[in-house]
């Protein structure tokens, strides 16, 4: 019984107790002092119980809920009493509520949906129910109050369940928000309890495992029923799923399914307050990522024998056409030298030579682009003093300039004490490249101007022609392999720049051009400073003697399959009088000549009929009588990784085909005695 329905019925108690008292008083009075004297307790006593009737029912108006009360007159229900703070809330009051039934104050609908409970009470039954009310959700009880058997009224009281309303309602929201959420995750989630059944499942797991009933139907069944359905090995599966809730770890593991899914499995144990409630699962398809990553390494495989079967071809073919090539630009050396020779004779032989390096130049060119897409092209960085380094490369190519009558301009005084971090062999070939590009697509009689700046931390070098220009919007496509402008009669290879700019790239440089067409080109590019001090010696840019001292009288053993070759080396040999050649054309004659002859020095090719020159150099070295002879390789084929390796054999020098005579001489000069 509710607090409100207590204090009415005292109320009532004490009413029926005073007028009880009353009738008695006034029965028993008679006209004696003491008579008057219990008529006037009588009306204190009346007194005292108007005020409590009073004191009450304030208290019942300024209770937070309310009490009413009503009783039935034909099919009407007649309030005779509510009272209360709530129905104020409500937008009601006494005076429009007592003395009348629902339909007289409420709406329709409301005096409609009310009038159940109440005929419901007036039946006998105590009822519960809730409504809202001009924004006011509330409970209201309802008691029958009997009286011989019969309902005599009916006693109701109400409290405001407003807040509560309001609390249950964000709980819906948040518990609907929270099942969007997890719904709209793409991994599938799955919570079982301690017996293996299942409390928790969102609906991306309900279709990862194809379920075809409402994910609620599965609620508390036996997750282990479904294993054979799904695991393609039942029985090992689920020993590692016991393992892994039996470990109470989280566990990240990849398991197969049927129908050659695989799936990403993830385990957590489920906790609250400390206490193991369950088991949390996650799952992820990555059938698609695996068919994947497995297309992937059969690509890269296929793209690893198709860049080994390139680097062979072009091994292969490098050796080929280095072959032919060191005859050809040999012989030209050669005939160069030779001052029989009349003006038509010179044309012819300047032709031989131009064409063989332009051959030479394009082979080259390919083989670094080659090892630099193959990853295999080496960078050794080092101190590299610019100013001397481009000294040189003027002086190279000044002889070309002068054909043309171009005047290179250089801003020597801006570069004497610069350094950049650079490997010296490259930074030669991309300065040799842009200042022979900037003399081929120069104008007759130009101008070229090499010029520096400072950019931070790196060092900018400017090569600027007065030539022909490239359009704006063919500047980016110069870099591209292959690439030759239109209406050009300049020869090239269209790799040239391609190459630099790779070059630079592995040398933490950067390159790039500004032209305008019809009025010349600047190509630059930077390189890190290094530090600023005196050079050391792997600063020292050695160039090739030219005249080398020629040295006393030694036997030099050539083995060598190629006739031309032994051909060429025995003219360039003639040259210098103090050298002898003897020469072998397979592996097996020439150990058997480095046994009978002891020469000073020996070169080998590394491509031989019968043994290949690793072979040779192997077994001369384990010949105690031959080990201490320098041998020299010569090769055509100019793969930085057969360098390498001749080199880690014990080879002294890889001696490149075609020979450049004078380098030829330099590097076996250093060996003879």
């Amino acid at each position: 019984m509710t607090p409100n329905v207590i204090m009415l019925v005292v109320l009532i108690a004490v009413t029926a107790l005073a007028s009880f008292a009353a009738c008695a008083i006034l029965s028993n009075m008679l006209g004696s002092s003491e008579q008057k004297e219990k008529f006037r307790k009588q009306k204190e006593l009346e007194t005292e119980i108007k005020k409590a009737k009073q004191d009450l029912l304030h208290t019942i108006q300024k209770q937070q809920g309310l009490t009413l009360k009503y009783v039935k007159s034909d099919d009407r229900y007649i309030h005779t009493l509510c009272e209360g703070e709530l129905l104020a809330k409500l937008g009601l009051s006494s005076e429009t509520v007592v003395g009348k039934d629902l339909r007289d104050f409420l709406p329709q609908k409301y005096a409609e949906e009310k009038l159940q409970s109440y005929r419901k009470a007036w039946e006998g039954e105590q009822v519960n129910y809730e409504q809202r009310l001009n924004g006011v959700d509330y409970l209201v009880s309802l008691r029958p109050v009997f009286e011989n058997g019969q309902v005599v009224e009916v006693i109701g009281s109400g409290v405001d369940i407003t807040p509560q309303k309001e609390h249950e309602k964000r709980l819906k929201e948040s518990f609907a928000l929270g099942r969007t959420l997890i719904d709209s995750l793409p991994l599938g989630i799955l919570v079982v309890d301690q017996e293996k059944k299942i409390i928790a499942i969102n609906e991306a797991c309900g279709k990862m495992f194809q379920l075809d009933q409402p994910i609620q139907s599965y609620m508390g069944k036996n997750v282990a029923d479904y294993h054979h359905v799904y695991f393609e090995h039942v029985e090992k599966e689920g020993k590692r799923v016991g393992e892994m809730i039996r470990n109470h770890q989280p566990v990240v593991d990849e398991v197969s399914f049927k129908g050659g899914r695989i799936l990403r499995r993830s385990y957590r144990p489920f906790y609250m307050e400390e206490e193991l409630k369950g088991h949390l699962w996650t799952f992820e398809d990555i059938t698609e990522r695996k068919r994947m990553e497995l297309a992937n390494r059969k690509a890269k495989e296929e793209a690893e024998k198709a860049n080994q079967a390139k680097s062979e071809f072009l091994s292969n073919m490098s050796h080929e056409l280095r072959t032919p090539l060191n005859g050809i630009l040999g012989f030209y050396q050669l005939l160069e030298l030779d001052e029989t020779l009349n003006d038509k004779q010179r044309g012819f032989v300047a032709e031989i030579g131009k064409g063989g390096r332009h051959l030479l130049e394009l082979i080259n060119e390919i083989l670094d682009l080659s090892r630099i897409e193959a990853g295999k092209l080496k960078i050794s960085t080092k101190r590299v003093n610019i100013n001397e380094m481009m000294k040189e490369c003027i002086d190279f190519t000044s002889p070309s300039a002068h054909q043309k009558g171009i005047h290179i301009r250089y801003q020597e005084n801006a570069a004497t004490d610069q350094y950049v971090v650079a490997d010296p062999v490259r930074l030669r070939q991309i300065i040799l490249n842009l200042v022979d590009n900037a003399i081929k697509y120069n104008r007759d009689n130009g101008e070229i101007f090499i010029e520096y700046t400072n950019q931070e931390s790196f060092f900018a070098v400017h090569i600027r022609d007065t030539g022909i220009g490239i359009p704006k919007e063919k500047q980016d496509m110069v870099f591209e392999p292959f690439y030759r402008m239109n209406h050009t009669s300049v020869e090239g290879t269209g790799i040239g720049l391609s190459v630099v700019k790779r070059l630079l790239t592995l040398m933490g440089g950067r390159m790039g051009v500004e032209s305008e067409f019809g009025k010349g080109s600047d190509f630059w590019f930077s390189l890190p400073l290094a530090s600023h001090h005196e050079g050391s010696k792997e600063d020292t840019i050695v160039q090739a003697d030219k005249n080398p001292q020629k040295p006393v009288r030694t036997k030099v053993l050539y083995i060598e399959d190629n006739l031309a070759n032994i051909q060429l080396v025995l003219e360039i040999f003639e040259t210098l009088e103090s050298v002898s050649l003897i020469s072998a054309l397979t592996g097996a004659e020439g150990i058997i000549a480095a046994r009978e002859q002891m020469p000073d020095v020996i070169l080998c090719d590394l491509h031989l009929p019968d043994l290949n020159g690793f072979e040779v150099i192997k077994a001369l070295k384990t010949n105690p009588k031959t080990a201490d002879i320098p041998i020299l390789a010569v090769s055509a084929n100019a793969m930085e990784e057969n360098i390498h390796r001749a080199l880690e054999a014990g080879f002294l020098e890889y001696i490149t085909k075609p020979l450049d005579i004078a380098s030829f001489i330099q590097q076996i000069s250093k060996h003879l005695v």
